[in-house]
């Protein structure tokens, strides 16, 4: 058995998994005592933090009596899971990926940064070219990835963003006015502005994914979330920003202001044409 937790497709078996023993009558220690097993690993392979192997799957799934064709749909479903027990970043981004590419709806929220989804090349590269261990090739084929998921999105998307990562100068700013003005063109933005008290999402930013077949889960960076309960309060705070948040117009308009502050405090600080022309012909003698 391998630990799948940031693998979202685990969930998807684990509910699937579920529903057919429930559908088929029987109980958790029922089938762990037909397959000589704990009872808490049939309850981990239902929720997702771990998969069977495909022989223990199919003794359970012969032992519920599920039709053979139901069955089928069951094991490809656990094909290819990864048997690593231990999770890297990369395997997250493969959950994250998967969501994108399966979720009906994701509302992101982010306080201090754009969210990948919405940013630009120059700014991806300043936050992607910040890790020495990486190359510059490895670099560019990082922002070349983070550019295309947004292509790949066939859900409702909406990006809860706070008003402090609109003002951070990420890469100056040249690429932090390019990128407002790349949010200012969106529908799917809205801003959530410093002064409005406690809000839950001052602990940190979380994606949510809504499913059309499948329950809801909550990414926080490097965690999944699968049970109801962890996920619910990252609803409650989802619906609280929601209400914290601008509206869409207004959020775009108080874009457009701070790109027109940004603008204007670097035309401030740039040499006009007559201090620029003697910047480069040198000190008079």
């Amino acid at each position: 058995m391998a630990d799948t937790a940031a693998n979202p497709r685990a969930r998807t078996l684990a509910s699937a998994l579920r529903r057919a023993r429930t559908e088929a009558g029987f109980g958790v220690r029922e089938v762990a005592r037909t397959l000589n097993m704990s009872h808490a690993t049939i309850s981990q392979w239902e929720t997702g933090k771990r998969v069977p192997s495909p022989a223990d799957l199919t003794a359970m799934l012969i032992a519920i009596g599920l039709p053979e064709q139901r069955q089928q749909h069951l094991l490809d479903l656990a094909r290819d899971l990864p048997s690593a027990r231990r999770q890297t970043p990369a395997s997250y981004l493969d959950g994250v990926l998967e969501c994108e590419r399966t979720a009906a709806e994701i509302v992101e929220w982010s306080p201090l940064t754009i969210p990948d989804l919405l940013q630009t090349a120059a700014y991806a590269t300043e936050v992607i070219g910040d890790d020495d261990a990486l190359t510059r090739a490895e670099v560019r084929a990082r922002v070349d990835l983070r550019l295309s998921r947004r292509a790949a999105i066939g859900a409702e998307y909406m990006a809860l963003i706070g008003e402090w990562a609109l003002r951070q100068r990420v890469g100056g700013v040249a690429v932090q006015v390019e990128q407002l003005k790349r949010i200012a063109k969106s529908s799917q933005v809205r801003v959530v502005p410093i002064g409005t008290g406690w809000h839950p999402g001052l602990t940190g930013p979380f994606t949510l994914y809504h499913f059309p077949d499948a329950a809801s889960l909550a990414y926080l960076p490097h965690r999944f979330l699968y049970d109801d309960a962890e996920v619910t309060p990252y609803k409650v705070a989802s619906a609280r920003l929601r209400r914290l948040a601008l509206s869409e117009a207004d959020s775009v308009a108080f874009v457009q202001t701070v790109v027109k502050k940004l603008e204007k405090s670097a035309a401030r600080r740039s040499p006009g044409p007559k201090q620029a022309a003697a910047a480069r012909a040198g000190p008079s003698r």
